[in-house]
């Protein structure tokens, strides 16, 4: 006769069954998708995203808007396009600073809103919930309203200046800084936006 495993133990040895609703995770690997028992940073509810996975997913929510900065700015250059006569009087009448300025005002705007709202929701925007990362505040609670606000005036807000001579030039500088802020920040891993509102972005479960 076989003897009864100890209470508590797999008689087969195989592996517990699935929690419901989901699969386990691959073996060694927790519910972010990270190895298991990997310390996490003080302050980090869960793994940090890695910085390739925030940029692309910039990259997508930017993608989106940088299409809506395109068709506004044709659309308004066609309507301030100077006549012949006009060029002819004033070589200048050319400038597209309006329709620059216009244009990066509403579709940049539009995305600080954005990411406003989507953040306020569940953390996520689009290509946050596609590299599978999430927005958190520090110590893992829900960062309230006025933060958010403060993050999202701060990046993407800063791009509506895009159209502007000069401060159009100092933004996408700005921008470069808060990458570098990701890669050389420690431990969390926090751009300026991130350091303002006290957030940060981790894996979300999978």
């Amino acid at each position: 006769m076989t003897a009864e495993p100890p209470p508590g133990q797999n008689p087969y040895e195989s592996a517990p069954p699935p929690p419901p609703g989901g699969y386990p995770p691959p073996p060694g690997y927790g519910p972010y998708g990270a190895p298991q028992g990997a310390p996490l940073p003080p302050g980090a509810p869960a793994p940090l995203a890695e910085w390739w996975e925030r940029l692309v997913a910039r990259f997508i929510d930017g993608l989106i808007f940088g299409v809506v900065y395109w068709i506004i700015f044709r659309i308004l250059t066609s309507i301030f396009q100077p006549s012949i006569a006009d060029l002819l009087t004033n070589p200048t009448a050319g400038n597209v600073f309006l329709p620059g300025f216009l244009a990066a005002v509403i579709a940049w705007g539009a995305y600080a809103a954005y990411d406003y709202v989507l953040h306020s929701k569940d953390g996520q925007t689009i290509g946050k919930k596609a590299m599978k990362i999430q927005l958190v505040g520090v110590g893992g609670a829900k960062p309230d309203s006025s933060a958010l606000m403060k993050r999202s005036g701060i990046f993407p807000g800063v791009l509506v200046l895009y159209g502007i001579p000069f401060l159009g030039t100092l933004a996408a500088l700005f921008v470069i800084v808060l990458g570098i802020m990701l890669l050389v920040d420690k431990p969390l891993q926090q751009g300026l936006h991130d350091k303002v509102a006290g957030t940060l972005v981790v894996k979300a479960p999978r």
